[in-house]
C-alpha cells in the first residue's frame, strides 16, 4: 500500500485527535446534563431554607380536572386544593398539608367563586424558616387561611386563578354560640339538680333536696329496662322519667305493656297506671308533662333494621288516665319527639320534622330553612324548645359528620311558634372553637 504524503499523514492525524476531542467533550456535556437534571430538586429545592408565602404565587394559575362524580362542593373544593398542595409537597416545600376546611365565601360555582381553605402544614424537611406562621415544635404550621379564586371553564375544568393570604380561621362562618350561652338563651343551665335519681343495689332512689334524704321507689330494676333496650341498667333510659317535686313519674315494662309509675305527693303514694299493650318490644319512650295536667307519652317499637313503628299518647288528668293521637306518616327510626303545650308538638325522624298544632289530630313537615351550603352538613333534626312563640331548634350532622369536628351543629329559630324556621347561626357543643381542639382537628 502506497503511504501517504507526510503532510497529509499529519493532517490526517490532527483530523483524528479533533475528532475525537469532540466526542469526548459531547460525552461530558451530556453527563453534567444528566447530573444537572438528577440534581434539580437540590439546586431548586434543597437549597430553599426560608419559605416565603410569596412562593405559592410561582404556580399558578393552575388548571385541573377534577375526577367525575365530584358532585358535592365540599369534594371540589377539597379536590382543588389538595392538586395545589400537592405541587408544594411534590417540591419539597411542605412534607403534608392536612385537616383541611372549607368555606364558600361568594360568586357563583357554575362561573367564578372563591372559597376559604384553613388548614395546617408540616414543612419541608429542609425549611428552617417561613413568614407563614409560627412554626410548632413538630415543624407544623398552624390554622393557615388561603382564600382560593377559582373559576370554572367550558371544558368543565377548574383554574386556581388565585390565591390571597387571611389570618381569620373563622372567615365566613355564621355567629358562633358556646354550649353555655346556647343553655342560658333556652333556660337549660337554670334548672336545678336538686330533684334527681340514682340506682344503688339494683333499687331506684330518688330526692327532692339534693340528696339531703333518698326515697325507695317501689319497682324491680328489671321492669324499667324492659323492651327493645340492650344497654346499661345504672342509668335510666333517656326520656323515660319525670322528677319534680309536684310530679315523679317512670315509664315501666315494654316487652308486652307499657305502664306508668306515678307519684303526685313526693312518694307517700304510688300508682302503677295501665298505658297499653299495642306496641310490644318498645325502643323509645319519650314521657313529658306540659302543664299541671297535660302530658305526653311516645313511644316505638317494632324495629325491623331501620323501620319501626310509633304510637303517642296523651294525658289531661295529669298522668292517670291516656288516650291515643294520630300517629305521623314516618316509618323510619324516630330520634326524637316532645309537646311544648297540649296543642303544638314535633316528632324528629332524624331527616325529617314533623308538627301538629292542634294536639296530634294532624301532622305536617315542619318548614325549616336550612342554608345552602349546610344542606348536606346539617342533617338530623333535634326537637325545638320555646319560650312562649320564640323557638329554637337544633340540627346535627348525624354519626358521620365530619364539619368543625362533627359537633358543632346550626341553630335554628323560629318567632310564629314553629311555623317557620330560619338559620341564626352555629352553636359550639363540644369545644371545638378553643384553642386545644382546633390544633387537634
Amino acid at each position: 500500500m502506497k503511504k501517504l504524503p507526510k503532510k497529509i499523514d499529519i493532517l490526517f492525524k490532527m483530523l483524528v485527535v479533533v475528532i475525537l476531542l469532540f466526542v469526548i467533550f459531547v460525552i461530558e456535556s451530556h453527563k453534567e446534563v444528566e447530573v444537572s437534571e438528577g440534581n434539580e430538586d437540590s439546586v431548586n429545592h434543597k437549597q430553599v431554607e426560608t419559605l416565603e408565602k410569596d412562593i405559592v404565587f410561582e404556580y399558578l394559575p393552575m388548571t385541573m380536572r377534577l375526577d367525575e362524580g365530584l358532585f358535592n362542593s365540599n369534594l371540589v373544593y377539597s379536590h382543588i386544593w389538595s392538586s395545589f398542595v400537592n405541587k408544594l409537597e411534590e417540591d419539597r416545600l411542605l412534607t403534608k398539608a392536612y385537616n383541611p376546611r372549607f368555606q364558600f365565601l361568594e360568586g357563583n360555582e357554575e362561573d367564578e367563586f372563591v372559597v376559604a381553605a384553613i388548614f395546617h402544614v408540616l414543612l419541608g424537611e429542609d425549611i428552617e424558616q417561613t413568614n407563614w406562621g409560627n412554626i410548632e415544635e413538630n415543624r407544623t404550621v398552624l390554622d393557615l387561611v388561603w382564600k382560593l379564586f377559582i373559576s370554572k371553564n367550558q371544558d368543565d375544568t377548574y383554574t386556581l386563578e388565585k390565591i390571597e393570604w387571611d389570618t381569620n380561621k373563622f372567615i365566613g362562618l355564621p355567629s358562633v354560640q358556646d354550649k353555655i350561652e346556647y343553655e342560658t338563651e333556652v333556660g337549660l343551665n337554670q334548672k336545678e339538680d336538686l330533684f334527681r335519681y340514682e340506682i344503688v343495689e339494683d333499687t331506684l332512689k330518688v330526692t327532692y333536696n339534693d340528696g339531703g334524704d333518698w326515697l325507695d321507689v317501689p319497682v324491680e330494676i328489671s321492669r324499667l329496662f324492659e323492651g327493645d333496650y340492650n344497654g346499661t341498667q345504672h342509668v335510666l333510659i333517656e326520656g323515660s322519667y319525670v322528677i319534680s317535686p309536684e310530679r315523679t313519674a317512670f315509664v315501666i315494662g315494654g316487652d308486652q305493656e307499657l305502664r306508668l309509675l306515678l307519684t303526685r305527693n313526693q312518694g307517700a303514694t304510688w300508682e302503677d297506671i295501665f298505658i297499653t299493650r299495642e306496641i310490644p318490644g318498645v325502643r323509645l319512650r319519650l314521657l313529658g308533662f306540659t302543664s299541671e295536667d297535660d302530658g305526653y307519652l311516645i313511644a316505638t317499637g317494632y324495629r325491623t333494621m331501620t323501620v319501626e313503628g310509633h304510637i303517642i299518647f296523651k294525658t289531661n288528668d295529669g298522668g292517670y288516665s291516656w288516650y291515643k293521637v294520630t300517629p305521623t306518616s314516618g316509618t323510619s327510626l324516630v330520634t326524637n319527639g316532645n309537646f311544648i303545650n297540649n296543642e303544638l308538638g314535633y316528632l324528629s325522624f332524624g331527616y325529617v320534622l314533623y308538627r301538629t298544632d292542634n294536639g296530634g289530630e294532624s301532622w305536617h313537615e315542619a318548614d325549616v330553612s336550612i342554608p345552602e351550603e349546610f344542606k348536606e352538613v346539617f342533617t338530623v333534626y333535634d326537637v325545638p324548645i320555646f319560650n312562649g312563640d320564640y323557638g329554637v331548634l337544633l340540627v346535627n350532622q348525624g354519626q358521620e359528620g365530619d364539619y368543625l369536628g362533627g359537633t358543632v351543629v346550626a341553630k335554628m329559630i323560629s318567632n310564629d311558634q314553629g311555623l317557620t324556621w330560619s338559620f341564626d347561626g352555629l352553636v359550639d357543643m363540644d369545644g371545638f372553637f378553643s384553642q386545644d381542639m382546633m390544633q387537634n382537628y
